[in-house]
C-alpha cells in the first residue's frame, strides 16, 4: 500500500487536519516527528510522498532534501522551501521575472542601513531575511528608532539577523491578501487585518481574516509566483497600492487555520484529493 509521510516538528491543528483528511481519502499515513524521530536515508516503509510541515525552515529544507535524495516526492520540495523561507532569495526570484514588490534595499552592516534609508525614506519596514509570524519585523518612523534596532540586531549572534531588508512602507500595508495555491489552481484568498494594538497582519499575532474574491490579475500573478518559486502548496502574500498588486512574501509551509475560518474552504481535503490524484498518475 502507498504510504504518505507527514514530517513535522510540532503537530499543530493544520497537521492534524491534513493527517485526518489523508486517512479519510483512504491513504496510509506515517507521521515523522523531528523532535523525537531521527531521519535516515534508509527506511523500512515504501514512502511515495513526504509532506513537509516543520515550523523550522532549516528542518523543513533538510528533511525534504533527505527524502528527495531517496527519490521520494516532497510537498513542498527543498528548493521551494529554501527560496520562500529566505526573503532575499524570494525577492531575487521575483525580480528575475519582473514581478513587482515594494521598493527594497538589502543592508549587511549598520552603515549600509543608513545609506539604504537615504534611498527608501521614512516610514520604512525593517526585517531580517529569515523568520515567520512577523518576528523582528518593525515599522520604523524615524532615525532614533532605526538606530536602536540596528544596535539590538548587531548584538544577535546570527549573520542572518544582522542582515536588514529595508523596504518602503506601503500605504495600504495595514492589510494584506493571502492567496493559497496548488499547481494551476487557486484554492482561495483572504484579506488579513491587524488585531488591536498591532500593525502587522499575521494571524499568529491576532490578525483578523475575511474572504477575498480573486480577480484575473491576482490569479495570474499568484500562479506565476508559485511557478517561479517551484512549490506545490504555496501561500502568496500580496499588498495593494495605487491600484496594483505588490508581492510581499511567499510561504512554503503555509498555515491555513485563519484562512479556513474566514472562507469555510476545507483546505486539507483539497490537498488530500490533490495528493490522491498525484499518486494515481
Amino acid at each position: 500500500m502507498t504510504i504518505l509521510e507527514v514530517i513535522v516538528d510540532v503537530v499543530r491543528l493544520e497537521e492534524k487536519l491534513i493527517i485526518n483528511s489523508l486517512r479519510e481519502n483512504g491513504l496510509e499515513v506515517l507521521l515523522t516527528n523531528l523532535k523525537t524521530d531521527p531521519l535516515s536515508w534508509v527506511v523500512d516503509e515504501d514512502i511515495a510522498i513526504s509532506i513537509i510541515r516543520p515550523i523550522s525552515m532549516y528542518r523543513a529544507v533538510y528533511s525534504a532534501s533527505i527524502r528527495e535524495s531517496m527519490n521520494v516526492q516532497t510537498i513542498n520540495n527543498s528548493s521551494s522551501i529554501m527560496i520562500s523561507g529566505d526573503k532575499i532569495l524570494t525577492l531575487s526570484k521575483l525580480k528575475a521575472l519582473n514581478i513587482s514588490f515594494p521598493q527594497t534595499c538589502i543592508a549587511f552592516t549598520s552603515s549600509a542601513v543608513l545609506k539604504a534609508v537615504e534611498k527608501i525614506g521614512f516610514p520604512l519596514v525593517d526585517k531580517p531575511p529569515v523568520g515567520s509570524w512577523g518576528r523582528l519585523v518593525t515599522l520604523v518612523q524615524d532615525m532614533h528608532v532605526l538606530k536602536s534596532i540596528i544596535e539590538h540586531r548587531d548584538m544577535l549572534p546570527s549573520q542572518t539577523t544582522k542582515t536588514h531588508i529595508i523596504q518602503k512602507y506601503v500605504k495600504d500595508s495595514r492589510k494584506d491578501i493571502r492567496v493559497l495555491t496548488l499547481p494551476n489552481q487557486i484554492i482561495g484568498a483572504v484579506v488579513r487585518r491587524p488585531g488591536n494594538g498591532e500593525w502587522r497582519c499575521n494571524v499568529a499575532l491576532g490578525g483578523r481574516t475575511e474572504p477575498y474574491r480573486v480577480d484575473g490579475e491576482l490569479e495570474e500573478l499568484t500562479c506565476k509566483v508559485a511557478e517561479t518559486i517551484g512549490g506545490e502548496f504555496i501561500a502568496v502574500d500580496v499588498f495593494q497600492e495605487d491600484g496594483r498588486y505588490l508581492v510581499n512574501e511567499v510561504n512554503g509551509v503555509p498555515e491555513f487555520k485563519g484562512f479556513m475560518t474566514a472562507t469555510k474552504i476545507n483546505v486539507p481535503q483539497i490537498l488530500a484529493r490533490h495528493i490522491k490524484e498525484k499518486i494515481k498518475k
